[in-house]
């Protein structure tokens, strides 16, 4: 296959592809402008693809497929698979940082997808590399693969980024104050939470929730990052209580939001570029006084409450453009806020969201988290894996908070906080109203989880999808596998040639039989032999 190279539009070379696994280095002839890669790649045995902002392979074909990428959203990666979930072709550029938009479109004449690559060149751009794999493997694994080729380490990741967190934001939006807060922190605590994030609505006086009515406004107070006397009137003794209870304690904030009615925008007027949106505008970080300012903020923050971390939201607010180019200056900032932070604590959590939950990000922040959920299991489970199959393993994954109905059923419950398990798990109800029963179901799933972390943390991942889905995600360590099953005609699949014990975690909705499992139901209960109900788990040692 020929790949090749322009400069605005000027040939400026062709690339080589034999086939197989190659990585390809792409010279960078001249620092400004646009540089393009265009190749081929024949519509043969492909059912699907997958990029990195899909939760789960596309089952259909599009006619054009894009991905727009820099260094605070997503990664420039495509892979073209099978419907047995094979891959036929991937690629990936090594240039995390600089603005990409990556284009396959449909050519009936050719039976082709013709791809574009654009990368927005910066006066730091250096040659980066290509990679291609054709090779007939699990196309999960071409992302292991390629994530070699960018030579990113691991961090340690600190021990507090495991630990299951309570946050207030679907139990209480910004209706929340000092003595619901200490009230739930005293009952997450002995239900066996770590971290409680405060999210937001500390910061301003008015007590609201989301609605309607509400969100058109919603971030109009947003930008100035002080506590609100009025919802939190005693905050020194308030951190005392926090602390005895030996939580970590965690504010929201989004350093990219300045409200309208904030007395950030009138100090530094003109230093957003956006349209009004919900209330406020996103800031404009080469306007390096704004930006040397929210800097400032965010270690003030993190230093006057005594925080052991930050909630660091809508850093994807400044999306990708390969006409608009920002994602170098857009790293700048989101490593200067990483240092600013560390600066105040060391040992600072951080945690980033969804969308720049990527490698390029794991050097600045201590844990990723699923996007908004609410309700949904499902799709919080998809989520969970979806960073896994981004950032690979070893890497704190949060789940977005669980969030039920009132009077869900025992069973649904116990798979919201299954789901919950393939990452750290998080959970935002009121506890101060809910059942008996609930809190032994929370209680259970957390302890499972504390008592396996080693494997959650330790352990080799494997997630395998089918079409439009992902039918299971196992975790094995050296001593004992846990699966997490969705689809309930891959449960032989899922624990043939399992290290034991295997636990299988029942995310279906039927009974699963499994001869001689050892069987715990929902809330925790002794459950009969070798028969798994729906949001239960069975073991065979």
């Amino acid at each position: 296959m020929d790949i090749d190279i322009f400069h605005n539009d000027v040939p400026a070379g062709t690339l080589i592809y034999s086939g197989g696994h190659e990585t390809l280095t792409v010279p960078v002839p001249e620092r400004s402008g646009k540089l393009e890669l265009r190749f081929f790649v024949p519509i043969l045995d492909i059912q699907g693809y997958w990029t990195p902002d899909l939760e789960t392979p596309s089952a259909k074909l599009n006619w054009v497929i894009k991905i727009t990428s820099a260094g605070q959203r997503n990664f420039p990666f495509m892979v073209f698979m099978n419907s047995s979930q094979i891959n036929r072709l991937a690629f990936g550029l090594t240039d995390l940082i600089d603005d990409v938009a990556i284009t396959a479109k449909m050519n009936q004449e050719s039976c082709t997808f013709d791809v574009t690559a654009v990368v927005t060149l910066h006066p730091d751009t250096e040659n980066f590399s290509l990679t291609l794999d054709d090779r007939a493997i699990p196309w999960t694994e071409t992302l292991t693969v390629w994530r070699e080729t960018l030579n990113l380490p691991v961090p340690e990741f600190p021990s507090g980024a495991w630990q299951p967190v309570f946050c207030t934001w679907y139990a209480v939006h910004a209706a929340v104050t000092q003595d619901w807060v200490e009230k739930n922190a005293e009952l997450a605590a002995s239900l066996g939470f770590g971290t409680f994030i405060i999210d937001d609505g500390w910061c301003f006086d008015e007590m609201k929730r989301v609605s309607p009515q509400t969100i058109g406004s919603w971030y109009e107070w947003i930008g100035d990052w002080k506590l609100s006397s009025r919802k939190f009137p005693d905050y020194t003794t308030h951190r005392r209580r926090i602390r005895e209870l030996g939580l970590n304690y965690i504010f929201w904030v989004a350093p990219f939001l300045v409200g309208d009615k904030s007395a950030f925008l009138s100090q530094f007027p003109g230093c957003c570029n956006s349209a009004y949106h919900e209330g406020r505008y996103t800031l404009d970080i080469r306007r390096s006084d704004a930006a040397s300012a929210m800097l400032e903020k965010m270690k003030q923050t993190i230093r006057e409450y005594e925080l052991d971390g930050l909630k660091i939201d809508f850093l994807d607010e400044i999306a990708p453009n390969a006409d608009r180019p920002a994602g170098r200056d857009t790293m700048k900032f989101i490593a200067a806020l990483s240092a600013a932070i560390r600066e105040v604590r060391a040992d600072a959590l951080i945690e980033y969201r969804q969308h720049y939950a990527t490698p390029q990000m794991m050097a600045y922040a201590t844990q990723f988290r699923a996007g908004d959920v609410p309700f949904d299991f499902i799709d919080n489970f998809y989520r969970i894996a979806q960073i896994r199959v981004s950032m690979g393993d070893h890497v704190p994954v949060h789940a977005d908070p669980v969030y039920w109905h009132p009077r869900e059923s025992v069973e649904n419950i116990a798979r919201h906080m299954i789901a919950s398990l393939a990452g750290v798990p998080m959970l935002s109800m009121d506890l101060l109203k809910i059942s008996e029963m609930e809190k032994k179901i929370i209680s259970f799933w957390l302890g499972f989880y504390r008592k396996h972390l080693e494997v959650f943390r330790d352990g080799k991942w494997q997630l395998v999808y089918q079409q439009g889905s992902a039918g299971y995600v196992k975790v094995s360590g050296a001593r004992e596998t846990i699966v997490f099953l969705t689809d309930p005609e891959r449960l032989k699949a899922a624990t043939e040639n399992a290290i034991r014990p295997v636990t299988v975690l029942n995310l279906t909705g039927e009974m699963l039989s499994i001869a001689g499992a050892v069987v715990k139901g929902p809330m925790g209960e002794t459950g009969n032999v070798g028969a798994i109900p729906s949001g239960g788990c069975g073991t065979l040692e």
